[in-house]
């Protein structure tokens, strides 16, 4: 009996074990993101540094875009709808729409600087260092 509670253990751990292996997104592994760098698994590739869009963003960018997303963020109390809209207290100014750098971020941009977001996303796994 004890024998085969010990053994339903190691198999139990061995699943928990694999499952977590399997979870790892491929494009991640294939990025080469696993191994840890300086700052860990998100450490970024030469000329790159994180977008920091909001705490714990990490995104690599180049610095230019940090900048950018930088100066968005000081600018998104100027650029929502101060009567409110749509949606709530949130909508924002004409011109504007959601950055969506993950999905709670409703940092009003451009239309354009929301497109060079999403890009930035997709690209995310193939920046970080080998």
């Amino acid at each position: 009996m004890l024998k085969r509670c010990f053994i339903s253990i190691l198999v139990a751990a061995g699943l928990v074990l694999l499952v977590g292996i399997v979870s790892v997104p491929s494009s991640y592994a294939a990025a080469g993101s696993l191994k840890a760098g300086p700052y860990g698994p998100y450490t970024c590739r030469s000329g790159y540094v994180w977008r920091e869009a909001y705490n714990g963003d990490h995104v690599c960018v180049t610095p230019q875009r940090r900048a950018q997303v930088a100066y968005d963020n000081r600018m998104a109390r100027h650029r929502i709808n101060r009567g409110g809209g749509i949606y709530g207290r949130n909508t924002c100014r004409s011109g504007y729409v959601w950055r969506v750098a993950r999905a709670s971020d409703l940092v009003c941009v451009t239309p354009n600087e929301r497109s060079l977001v999403a890009e930035e996303n997709r690209l995310a796994p193939f920046r970080y260092a080998p």
